[in-house]
């Protein structure tokens, strides 16, 4: 694959080519949030996706947050504008909520069972 990119790239620009594929990141534990946690749950009947988010406040108590949604998508887009009101996320947490949602929605479609990472 990186053969056939690299003969669309001009010479400036291969500099900037790097093989990531070469690097096995698959073994690295995800650095959570010290300040919140979602559990992600499918409801087949309704078919929608449900979100509960944990959070601590600054006297170490929890709560929760219970987001719903028909796709990854849209509870992307109210989860990321709810963050400006709540805990800041890290962008690796984001990442791997933007994948579990994604697998949940495809269970929904598939009507399989979901089961988060």
């Amino acid at each position: 694959m990186y053969q056939s990119i690299n003969k669309l790239l001009l010479q400036h620009q291969k500099k900037y080519l790097r093989y990531v594929d070469t690097t096995d990141y698959s073994s690295e534990n995800l650095d959570l949030d010290q300040f919140s946690y979602f559990i992600i749950t499918i409801n087949k009947t309704d078919k929608c996706i449900l979100i509960e988010q944990f959070c601590y406040n600054a006297e170490g108590h929890i709560y929760s947050i219970f987001f719903k949604g028909p796709t990854a998508k849209h509870l992307s887009s109210i989860i990321c504008h709810f963050q400006q009101l709540n805990t800041i996320i890290s962008t690796a947490h984001a990442i791997y909520l933007g994948r579990e949602l994604m697998k949940s929605e495809l269970a929904l479609v598939l009507d399989q069972q979901y089961i988060q990472d």
